[in-house]
């Protein structure tokens, strides 16, 4: 921000029902040796257990592989098989040196099928070698957020400097699941596979899309060293969750990721803290003019049920002189919940002005925590909002992507 630039702060208390005053995290009987829930959409830690201890991370690490895929805009590209690929151990899909497949399809094998060949394949024409791709996969997780894991190679054998965490790959799981062409993949029960040496119908790991109301996804891994590893999205009632958990014995991975949602369904609600609809905050532009900036979008964070929060909101004001239009963006606003940053929007004017020669912010900033505030406490009475659609979706068998 610019050296003109103003901040504003304030705190508000929310009072989510009637409970104790002070929240409580139960104690969970979490089998993996690190674990992670997050909410999908703020990234808020909602339950973690050695969330930070780097551990590896067996065929999770797909997530990041498919969604580079993704993201390259190379999803209709042909990919000639290299004599690598078939050469690997493990879940595979027979890919043939020099067979020729999309690479969406091989996409979809990697996520739904888990097929290690698919994942190597992807990685060779992407970043020439896997070596590139490994280098690739870290700096798009540093940009994620990711900054405790190390990747190298595409697929999650094991190799001793491949290590990520429960937390990197919650951001990881967050980040990949905003990606609509993702979350389409990730929610395949099935999906008709006619590869040159097999033709099959392959049918999706995460036994969870057939088991849990409401699960949207994404991934399962194993391997003798890393034991076994789940990333598992669901969405109920407008909330979206995501679980991690890593370096479990046998199925308990399927009752961590249970365990966690179910804990997360149960004992949070969301709480819309900005709405496009309502003015945030109040500019005194001259005796006669007002300027108006409104959230960009809405934003709900999860709060505990029947607890005692605060919330922080942060008001920073961009520089700008003489004219203001409507729509443009005029500052951000941030949250914090006990000291943690939860989420932010960007403001936008909601009418136009003319100010005089001198500069906007020559002028006082008014009225904004009585507005906020009563705009907070409005919508605790009448109960928390429910949220408009979610960021997931329902999967079903596909043949049509990627044919």
């Amino acid at each position: 921000m610019g050296k003109k630039g103003v901040l504003i702060a304030l705190v508000v208390m929310l009072f989510c029902g009637k409970g104790q005053p002070v929240w409580a995290v139960p104690s969970l009987e979490i089998n993996g040796k690190a674990a992670v829930l997050l909410d999908a959409n703020t990234k808020q830690v909602l339950y973690e257990k050695n969330k930070d201890e780097k551990l590896p991370p067996a065929s999770i690490t797909k997530i990041l592989t498919v969604i580079i895929a993704i993201e390259s805009g190379k999803m209709n590209d042909t990919v000639t098989v290299s004599a690598n690929p078939p050469l690997l151990d493990g879940t595979r899909v027979y890919l043939e040196e020099g067979e020729k497949v999309k690479v969406g399809r091989l996409a979809i094998a990697a996520l739904v099928h888990s097929a290690n060949d698919a994942a190597l394949a992807i990685a060779e024409y992407l970043g020439g070698t896997e070596e590139n791709f490994a280098r690739i996969m870290n700096e798009k997780a540093r940009e994620i957020g990711a900054q405790n894991s190390n990747f190298v190679n595409a697929h999650g054998l094991h190799a001793d400097d491949h290590y990520t965490t429960a937390y990197d790959i919650g951001l990881i799981a967050c980040y990949a699941m905003q990606n609509e062409t993702f979350r389409k993949i990730a929610q395949m029960k099935t999906y008709d596979w006619n590869g040159q040496a097999w033709q099959t119908r392959l049918i999706n790991k995460n036994q969870l899309l057939w088991s849990y109301d409401g699960c949207t996804g994404i991934k399962t891994g194993y391997t003798k060293e890393a034991k076994c590893t789940i990333a598992a999205s669901a969405e109920r009632d407008q909330r979206s969750l995501i679980a991690v958990s890593l370096a479990c014995v046998g199925n308990n991975s399927w009752t961590d990721a249970k365990t966690l949602l179910d804990y997360g369904f149960n004992n949070f609600q969301n709480l819309e803290i900005a709405n496009p609809e309502q003015v945030a905050a109040r500019v005194q532009v001259e005796e006669d003019k007002e300027l108006l900036l409104v959230p960009e979008r809405a934003l709900a964070i999860s709060v505990p049920q029947g607890s005692y929060q605060k919330v922080e909101s942060r008001v920073m004001l961009e520089p700008f002189n003489k004219q203001v239009n409507k729509g443009q963006v005029s500052g951000k606003m941030e949250f914090y919940l006990d000291g943690e940053r939860v989420g932010a929007v960007n403001l936008i004017a909601q009418n136009s002005l003319t100010v005089s020669s001198r500069s906007i912010f020559e002028y006082f900033l008014f009225g904004i925590a009585g507005i906020y505030l009563c705009q907070i406490t409005w919508r605790l009475y009448r109960r928390y909002r429910p949220r408009k659609r979610g960021m997931f979706s329902r999967g079903r068998h596909s043949r049509a992507l990627f044919r």
